[in-house]
Parts: C-alpha cells; structure tokens; sequence
C-alpha cells in the first residue's frame, strides 16, 4: 500500500471538476458553479482560459491546445444535498476552447429526448470525440436511460451506446477498449471498439468497493484511478480488474475526477473547492487528442 498525502495545488475554486493536464504543471479544470474553464499553475495561481455558461462538467485537451468541455447546461449539487442551478440554463451541449480563450459550440443538438447534460468525454483512437449525456441525472427517481454520443471531425452526431444508471466518466485504456463509470451501480463498464464499427456489448470490468464512480484516468502501467464521489475515496483498479489500492480524501471533500501529469494524480475535490495532487511516480496513460469544430 502506497502512503497517500494530497498537496493542495489552489483552493477556493467554484465547484471544480473535469480536470486536464496542460503541460508544464499547468492543469485545466472547469468550475461548474463558476461557469468558466480555469488554468491551474504549478504555483497555485489562475487565471480564465474561458467564460462558458451554464454548467461545465468535464474537460478533455485536444490538438493544438485547444479544450474540449462537455456542458451540462446549468445543474450541479451543492453542499447541502440540493441542487445548484445556473441563472441563465441551456441544454447541455459541447463546447470548445480555443488557445486565444474564443469559446465555440461544437454541437448542441444531441439525439435523444431532452434534458441533454453531457457530462465526461474523450477522444478516441478514430479521432471521434466520445462523450457521456447522463440525461436526467437530477430527477433519480424517473432516471431514463443516459447516452455515449460520438461526435465527429466533420460534425456528424451519433448515439453509440445507450446506458442506464448514470453513464458518467468515460477514457479509453491502453488496450484500445473504451472504459465508462456507471455510477449508480458502482461498475466500471467496458466496450470493445473497432473504429469504423463502433462499440460492442458492455462487459463489466470492476467494481467500486465504496462511492459512486466518477471521473477516472489511466497510467501507463494500465492502473485506473476512479474518483469515488460522494464514496470521498479514489480507488486503484489493476488491469485485471482487481482493486489495487484505495485513498482516503477528506471528509465532505467529494473526489470527482482525476488526471495524471508531471508524475503527479491531480484530483478535484468538488465540496471544498480544491485541485489536490499526490505523488504518484508514473506517467499517465498517453491520451489521443483530436481537433473538432
């Protein structure tokens, strides 16, 4: 067992989730309270990569510089048990920004019924955006089915895979196959993907020992690291499958999701505001990066 001590990096974020390695100790996150993307330096300070509205959840950097968000629209949690919502709502949608902080929408039109909140995504080795719409989220005791949505160099939108009990961080692994946490189940899902053929039938790869899985990422020994949410745990996942190690995070700090960069695990701690990193030692799992919209 390894001996896990969180470094706060920068406190006093809105909300933060969805972070993404910049390079350099630099780390994106978005705040989904605070409806903006935030860059993160080595030395705590921040500043404004883009004013996006509504509710960021999840970022993922793609070609050149630029971020990719998924927005949920406007929908977060709060402290107290209920729910934050943005002054000015939309449907979620997919936004993008670029290295001079323009912010552009890559698509708002998501198939399926309405409320559409994207909530993690990833490009994948076709150079498809991957990206998960845990629809109604808010509402857990009608909660309809969620959705991975491919979106794709030339715009095109598609419905890959329909998914129930909260459809939440998605990555592809070093052996090719896409990895998604379905929250409410505690499960860790995996599709085969053969590009051009899309997904096959979800098998389940590992489950939670405790929390709701969240945002997760990859090392390149093949450990998965998943934020077990409201768990206030990380779990290590082998790649077998079997848990590995667990870390304790503060009580009422809520580990939502996670990147590895500079050797370092950086994780965002939602309830209380932080970007936290621990000493890791090894090197994130190389992510395939794309250009979009």
């Amino acid at each position: 067992m390894t001996s896990w001590t969180p470094r706060v990096v920068t406190g006093g974020l809105d909300f933060p989730e969805g972070p993404s390695h910049l390079g350099d100790g630099a780390v994106a996150v978005v705040e989904m309270q605070g409806q903006r993307l935030t860059r993160v330096d080595a030395d705590g300070s921040r500043s404004t990569l883009g004013d996006l509205g509504g509710g960021p959840n999840g970022s993922a950097r793609g070609a050149g510089g630029a971020v990719y968000v998924a927005n949920n629209g406007g929908l977060s949690a709060t402290r107290t048990g209920g729910y934050w919502h943005a002054p000015e709502p939309f449907d979620g949608r997919v936004q993008k920004v670029a290295v001079d902080g323009t912010v552009s929408t890559v698509t708002a039109d998501l198939p399926g019924p309405a409320p559409h909140r994207p909530n993690d995504l990833c490009f994948g080795p076709d150079g498809r955006l991957y990206v998960t719409d845990s629809h109604n989220w808010e509402n857990l005791r009608d909660l309809k089915p969620g959705r991975i949505v491919a979106v794709s160099a030339d715009g095109a939108v598609q419905q890959v895979a329909e998914v129930p009990a909260m459809p939440n961080g998605i990555a592809f692994g070093p052996d090719g196959r896409l990895y998604l946490a379905q929250s409410l189940t505690r499960r860790i899902l995996v599709f085969d993907h053969t590009p051009g053929s899309g997904l096959g039938d979800p098998q389940v790869f590992a489950k939670l020992p405790a929390g709701a899985p969240d945002g997760f990422c990859f090392d390149t020994d093949g450990n998965l690291y998943v934020c077990g949410s409201v768990g206030h745990v990380v779990v290590v996942i082998g790649p077998d499958g079997s848990v590995r190690d667990t870390i304790d995070t503060p009580p009422g700090a809520q580990p939502t999701n996670c990147c590895i960069g500079d050797g370092q695990l950086y994780v965002t701690f939602s309830m209380t505001g932080e970007l936290v990193a621990y000493d890791l030692g090894v090197a994130a799992y190389p992510l395939h990066e794309g250009d979009i919209g």
